[in-house]
């Protein structure tokens, strides 16, 4: 009860605050023209980078051309492509406008589009905790992108009892209508009991109980279909097995009783047509290993049985080799009508994958039952995007003297290699410090690519590398100091004749033997520093990001040309942006600057990918002071885990633009804008409350509008506290607008209604908060 009556007091005291702005304003903008090293426009630079990307498609736009769905599941990010549809050609352009219109997914695990009914609109499912949750498109005509849960879990009758089809968070599971009835079955491998070396078949029995495709009603077929059997300490296939479990000898309900092997979990599983029969085979991909492998169905369309594989497939082109457990996706890549192979890896671990070679594609050269995959290229879309590997840390700074913020990037590591010791696939990442110049203007900024590789940062083999810079000896010379995964940071000087443009060298290592913290699990960096005068002295002083979640506070009490930094405090301003419910580790990344008073501010990246908001930073240095947090998650910005931000005023001197870094190692350009009413939407010119009851609220909200406010249509979301849309809808406004949230978690969420007034012809937004409490 208690707890009950503080969030509904923080509820009223935030829907009490009236007529207060933002002090930032941000917008996405795509615009900003980067080349690369040929000089050349690259068409999607900002599209935040690729990893471990799972792809699927659906019509974003409402044209009738399929456009592209990709879950990074490194970074637990969503990206969106529109397809132009050109014949026969590659061509994507990224829409992120889209990327908030899907249903929530649980980090690092699966989602993927497909149109289960037949509607010709795609559904959407994800990974829900052991199971698969379902949602149906219900997209209107020329609306904006809707979707409505219809399974929190997909059932299958498995002897006799209603129990989830169980599929792991690192696999991936066949969606195909495998009898040819027009619905949607399930492959997905046998985890619930003993070993997961089965492939178990569900069948939908939507056509035969209803006669359409239009449900999701299934009963096991078999544990063993195909009857393999894979490995458990490797990806070696066994053909023609007998199969070890029957229907009746496996009671879902008993399972801690049944099977003592370990599990076998991390598989990808295609089916589809390879040797131009009607029978279904497969691709598959295995944790730990780099290859496909496609397994040949001999059997009977009812009795799967499979009768050869290929363990280099494709054996005829260049064959798969793509750490770890890769996944393929099958759908019309160029527009030719024909369906093309793409493949990445869909590895639960975060350092164990190819990154920057990371999406093989092959095109179809043969046809849809008869498939002949030429291979084309390891980067696909990665290529057409600033990408650097595994994590990128933006840094400004002038790198040639001409007054214009260059762009260098840090980053965890690019993959270099795999081993395996006793049996277990390690991966080794190394470092590199990309820079691009501003080759632009003042308010029009244009970044020509330099060199992957500033400072000669590879041929160290360090890892966790994120630079920052400054003046520290009053010489005009800035040096660059950088931190290291182990939490030591390095010294490079600048040994350029004439200061510009600059030439670091390693001056020295474990520099002043400061060190705050120890490599972690966890592909974050340990020591993520920056050199800043955070005390008003005109001297650079030292703030370090920890893998720990707090800020490190290193004084320079030494003088203008002879620095030392001495430790005042280890936990700057009380800053922690550690979430303990699901990590125990933070990775705080700061970036302080000042905004148009002169005044301290400071966004801090972070693991969750969140951006922390401070202020009140002067004069709350010592232990025990602590900055004043605005937000924990400002302006709901999240462009995927392991967030750090640069700030400067490249676009405009008024409002400083923002760059954002992820674990899929690209970037993300917000220009600066006006800022917003507190908590609103700041591309609309008109703001207002939307009254919404009852709140706290059970299984429903009623949303109604002020008096003076007709809306043409209403395009509604629903944030949760993390920021993810739970909810996207448009819908014809009456008076009062009625919406079931009996599938929402209990918390408290944002509602966001925009349209155009009816007697006003202008866009308006208006938004309020809720509680929803079961």
């Amino acid at each position: 009860m208690k707890k009950l009556l503080i969030l509904i007091h923080f509820l009223v005291f935030s829907l009490l605050v009236k007529a207060q702005y933002e002090d930032y304003g941000f917008q996405r903008d795509l615009s900003i023209i980067v080349k690369d090293s040929l000089h050349n426009i690259m068409k999607n630079p900002w599209g935040g980078g690729m990893n471990s990307c799972q792809f699927s498609q659906i019509d974003l736009n409402g044209d009738g051309i399929p456009d592209l769905f990709i879950y990074d599941r490194n970074s637990s990010r969503i990206l969106t492509f529109i397809n132009n549809g050109t014949p026969d050609s590659v061509d994507y352009v990224y829409a992120p406008q889209y990327e908030g219109l899907f249903p929530p997914i649980q980090t690092n695990t699966w989602a993927r589009c497909y149109d289960y009914n037949n509607d010709g609109k795609a559904d959407f499912f994800t990974y829900n905790y052991g199971g698969i949750q379902a949602w149906e498109n219900v997209t209107p005509p020329s609306g904006t992108l809707k979707f409505r849960l219809i399974a929190n879990q997909i059932l299958s009758v498995q002897d006799g009892n209603y129990t989830s089809v169980n599929v792991a968070n690192c696999d991936w599971p066949a969606f195909v209508d495998l009898d040819g009835d027009g619905d949607m079955d399930i492959l997905t491998y046998f985890n619930l009991v003993g070993p997961g070396c089965w492939l178990e078949y569900h069948k939908n029995m939507s056509k035969e109980l209803y006669h359409n495709a239009d449900s999701l009603t299934f009963v096991q077929q078999t544990y063993c279909w195909g009857s393999f059997c894979e490995s458990l300490s490797g990806d070696h296939i066994t053909l023609d097995t007998a199969c070890p479990y029957s229907l009746t000898s496996v009671n879902p309900k008993n399972v801690n009783n049944i099977g003592n092997g370990v599990k076998h979990l991390g598989n990808t599983v295609l089916a589809a047509h390879f040797n131009g029969d009607s029978l279904y085979d497969l691709l598959m991909g295995d944790n730990g290993f780099p290859n496909l492998i496609e397994l040949t169905n001999g059997g009977t369309p009812d009795s799967a049985f499979m009768i050869s594989q290929d363990t280099m497939f494709p054996n005829y082109s260049v064959p798969l080799h793509l750490y770890s457990l890769p996944a393929p996706f099958l759908f019309d890549v160029n527009n030719d009508g024909i369906k093309d192979l793409i493949v990445s890896p869909n590895d639960p671990s975060q350092t164990n994958s190819e990154d920057l070679k990371s999406c093989w594609y092959y095109k179809n050269v043969g046809t849809n039952s008869k498939p002949i995959f030429q291979y084309q290229c390891n980067n696909f879309l990665q290529k057409d995007m600033i990408d650097i590997g595994s994590s990128s840390y933006p840094v400004l700074f002038d790198y040639n003297g001409d007054g214009l913020p260059d762009l260098f990037i840090g980053n965890f590591g690019a993959y270099d290699s795999s081993y395996y010791d006793w049996y277990m696939l390690n991966s080794t990442h190394r470092s590199k410090i990309a820079l691009y110049q501003n080759v632009g203007t003042k308010n029009n900024p244009q970044f020509q690519f330099v060199t992957n590789d500033f400072a000669n940062i590879y041929s160290r083999n360090i890892s966790g590398v994120l630079p920052t810079f400054g003046d520290l000896y009053g010489n005009g010379h800035p040096v660059m100091i950088i931190g290291r995964t182990d939490g030591y940071l390095d010294l490079y000087t600048d040994t350029a004749a004439s200061i510009y443009p600059l030439k670091m060298v390693l001056t020295d290592t474990e520099y002043m033997n400061i060190h705050v913290g120890y490599p972690a699990d966890e592909p974050g960096p340990s020591s993520a520093p920056q050199l800043i005068d955070i005390n008003g002295d005109s001297l650079l002083d030292l703030v370090i990001g920890q893998e720990n979640g707090n800020l490190s506070y290193y004084q320079n009490i030494g003088t203008k040309t002879s620095p030392y930094f001495k430790l005042i405090n280890d936990s700057l301003g009380g800053v922690n942006v550690t979430q303990h419910a699901t990590s125990n580790y933070g990775y705080s990344i700061p970036c302080f600057f000042r905004d148009s008073t002169g005044k301290l501010r400071l966004f801090v990246g972070s693991q969750s990918g969140n951006l922390y908001y401070y202020k009140n930073i002067e004069n709350n240095l010592l232990p025990g002071q602590k900055f004043t947090l605005v937000d924990s998650n400002y302006l709901y910005i999240y462009e995927g885990q392991y967030s750090s931000f640069a700030v400067g005023n490249l676009t405009n001197a008024t409002y400083p633009d923002l760059i954002v870094g992820n674990y899929s190692g690209g970037l993300s350009f917000l220009k600066g804008v006006t800022p917003s009413l507190l908590g609103m939407d700041d591309y609309t010119p008109s703001y207002m409350d939307a009254d919404i009851y009852p709140n706290p609220a059970y299984d429903k909200i009623n949303i109604s509008f002020p008096k003076n406010v007709s809306l043409e249509t209403a395009n509604i979301s629903i944030y949760n506290s993390q920021g993810l849309c739970v909810l996207a809808m448009m819908q014809n406004t009456p008076a009062t607008i009625t919406i079931d949230v009996s599938s929402l978690t209990d918390g408290l969420y944002i509602c966001t209604i925009t349209g155009k007034d009816k007697q006003q012809g202008k866009e308006l937004s208006l938004r309020n908060k809720f509680l929803v409490i079961h």
